[in-house]
């Protein structure tokens, strides 16, 4: 008697295809993040980089963008959860083209530019409400803490 089993078979040479756009579906939030952040006037982050070419190479900025677009829209904010991510999750793959940047630069990268990236997420989110995307509206946090007896 012979199992019926799905094969498992690790030495295959292709587990996914060899082209980045065929791991995904076309109409994914990631590619509407890529092409959010292709439109968005990043000079303001570019000028901070040298343009003669000396010193140790940077990772693209509109990369990092992108990463932290979508690791916000995914819920994840950990600078260590998402060099994880890019390790292992096909869409983070995806927009750092298998490049798998350590912690400390993403959260390197988003503390030189803290107050331009929100404003590149409010650009986003302008962009995903005209998309139809989202419905936006207010929303509020308490943080308040009051001791209180709970009986």
């Amino acid at each position: 008697m012979a199992y019926n089993f799905i094969e498992c078979n690790r030495e295959e040479v292709y587990l996914l295809p060899p082209s980045l756009k065929e791991w995904i579906l076309e109409g994914d939030l990631v590619w509407f993040i890529i092409d959010a952040v292709g439109q968005m006037d990043l000079r303001g982050i570019y000028n901070k980089y040298r343009i003669d070419g000396k010193g140790q190479a940077a990772y693209e900025p509109s990369m990092m963008v992108s990463i932290l677009l979508y690791a916000y829209c995914m819920g994840e904010r950990s600078s260590r959860k998402i060099e994880r991510l890019c390790e292992r999750d096909i869409a983070f793959k995806i927009i750092t083209a298998n490049k798998v940047p350590d912690h400390t630069s993403i959260c390197r990268f988003r503390k030189e530019n803290g107050e331009r990236l929100g404003s590149l997420f409010a650009e986003v989110l302008k962009l995903c409400s005209k998309a139809g995307l989202v419905k936006l509206g207010v929303v509020a946090l308490d943080g308040v803490k009051i001791k209180a007896a709970g009986s």
